[in-house]
């Protein structure tokens, strides 16, 4: 890798690396940190210009991010509106349940007549992730 410099004054400073022969982006600069969080596999989250006094509440805060969205994400799942009082038998939940996975996986449209959660239910299902996670 090429080393990059910074004029300041009359002096050139070491600044970086440049790209390397893959055309990497990747750069930092000298004295910065990085944070990578992985919470699943394949999936990976980076924190950069990370101070290490800051670094354990990043990493805290990454794992409540990551918790908070996938409890949101669950709570969002739309589900039919039944009627005061109307029961659904256990075969019909079990077809709703996968119905409502099958659907939620692929990313497609729900149908009109179902409901969706609202914003207090959602943030509530964020409020409750960060709890379940904090706990010992």
């Amino acid at each position: 890798m090429t080393q990059l410099y910074e004029k300041r004054g009359r002096r050139y400073i070491p600044w970086g690396n440049g790209q390397s022969r893959w055309h990497d982006h990747d750069d930092m600069a000298i004295g910065e940190f990085r944070l990578i969080h992985c919470p699943e596999p394949g999936h990976y989250r980076y924190h950069t210009n990370v101070t290490p006094d800051r670094a354990a509440f990043l990493a805290a805060a990454g794992e409540a991010q990551h918790a908070m969205e996938k409890a949101m994400a669950a709570a969002a799942v739309a589900k039919p509106q039944l009627a005061m009082g109307e029961k659904l038998t256990a075969e019909q939940l079990a077809i709703i349940d996968r119905y409502r996975a099958e659907m939620a996986a692929t990313g497609a449209l729900l149908p009109r007549f179902w409901v969706h959660a609202s914003a207090s239910e959602i943030a509530q299902a964020g409020i409750d992730a960060v709890r379940e996670r904090m706990k010992p």
